[in-house]
């Protein structure tokens, strides 16, 4: 399969992003803490699994279209440099620029 190319705005590590990283890290703490009992074994790890989210949110992305079938609902986190369309799974490659505006 070829490669085609998308070019994508990198987002800027904001204020939500801040946010989200600091809950994120503050609810894995105390989840950590919970594991430390018995008792608080299994409410740690749904802490654990419930503050994934927020990581996620922190680790931000970009949504693009495929430029073979134009599916508009693709997603790529930061730092890929290729992804597959989900629709036609056509191999593409990313490239990331600042986002001026």
């Amino acid at each position: 399969m070829e490669y085609k190319t998308v070019t994508v705005a990198k987002k800027k590590f904001g204020f939500g992003r801040i946010i989200s990283l600091c809950v994120g890290s503050f609810i894995m703490l105390i989840s950590a803490l919970l594991c430390l009992t018995i008792i608080g074994i299994l409410p740690g790890l749904g802490l654990a699994f419930f503050s994934l989210p927020f990581f996620a949110i922190a680790v931000g992305g970009a949504r693009y279209s495929c430029p073979n079938c134009g599916h508009d609902k693709n997603f790529v986190t930061s730092g890929k440099f290729n992804d597959s369309c989900r629709r036609c799974k056509q191999n593409i490659a990313v490239d990331w620029v600042k986002n001026v505006g």
